[in-house]
């Protein structure tokens, strides 16, 4: 019976991916985009005076066939006091698709005080899209509607961001990917990307337990053109300036908890579960991610920087 739903779940995903009216691929999901927000914002690239280095691995419902399974690397920098880089390789798979992406972004800093930032950031790269037909198991083999030659294309994209922060606040509206992205299937063009609007912001709530814990509300916001809009509301608490533990609800469909370990001064680990609250519950053994991140500063102007955004 598992064995069914899970084979049922598979051919959903799949079908969602080639269905004449619902053909648009979403953004990788992360959840551990507190830690390192330049996945979903360019403005993030050199926010803060060091080098960053960043290595994301998602796998969500565990269990279910053809789930979702996100590789993410980033890299970023300040090189003056007003300008960031960074670069983005993401590796994607979700039923019969694959993506692999990479992105180069660069930002400029408006306001950059140590107490005040306000950066401006664009983005660009490619993404290549691939399809694995031999993972279906079509009743009709000669459906008119679906060119089954057309095994990989790619295409460029670019977007763009705003991040402000001061010591205690952070607000950051981006569009990462700007250009829709559509192919001939054969009989007609169909959608194989939207783009995505975030919204994120937190504030830092600091007298707490005499300042042995500071407290972390935040949210993100991500909407697409065709409607669809997910809310991720989350509290975290940073102990003694080295362990962050937070929990979040998504759209109150999914369930998750996440911490930060700073092993040392420049290394740090993350890891974040999660589980469904809808039918999906019973049916994978949760999303998992892992992330490690490691911070330095090789540059006579950089520094080692409190994170708390």
């Amino acid at each position: 019976m598992a064995g069914f739903y899970r084979k049922s779940i598979f051919g959903l995903l799949v079908f969602l991916l080639i269905s004449v009216e619902v053909k648009s691929q979403q953004d990788p999901l992360y959840n551990l985009y507190y830690y390192n927000q330049v996945m979903i914002n360019p403005a993030y690239a050199g926010l803060y005076k060091d080098v960053t280095l960043n290595l994301i691995s998602r796998k969500q419902w565990v269990g279910i066939e053809g789930s979702p399974l996100t590789n993410f690397f980033s890299f970023t920098s300040s090189v003056s006091k007003r300008f960031g880089v960074g670069a983005m390789v993401v590796d994607d798979h979700l039923g019969i698709n694959t993506s692999q992406e990479g992105q180069l972004a660069f930002s400029f800093k408006v306001i950059a005080k140590e107490e005040m930032v306000l950066a401006l950031g664009v983005q660009g790269g490619l993404i290549n899209y691939r399809y694995d037909y031999s993972k279906l198991n079509l009743q009709y083999v000669d459906d008119e509607d679906l060119d089954m030659n057309r095994t990989q294309f790619s295409r460029s994209n670019v977007g763009t961001g705003i991040f402000f922060r001061t010591e205690k606040f952070y607000l950051g509206v981006s569009v990462p990917r700007i250009l829709h992205v559509q192919i001939n299937d054969g009989m007609e063009a169909s959608s194989r990307y939207l783009r995505h609007y975030y919204i994120s912001g937190g504030f830092i709530i600091n007298n707490t337990f005499h300042n042995l814990v500071r407290l972390k509300p935040s949210f993100l916001l991500r909407m697409i053109p065709d409607g669809q809009q997910a809310l991720d509301v989350s509290l975290h608490a940073l102990f003694l300036e080295t362990i962050w533990a937070g929990v979040t609800i998504r759209n109150f469909d999914a369930l998750g908890a996440n911490g930060q370990f700073q092993v040392s001064q420049r290394l740090r680990v993350a890891y974040s579960f999660e589980l469904p609250t809808n039918s999906l519950l019973s049916q994978n053994f949760g999303s998992h991610e892992i992330s490690l991140l490691l911070a330095f500063s090789p540059l006579g102007m950089q520094q080692k920087v409190v994170r708390y955004f």
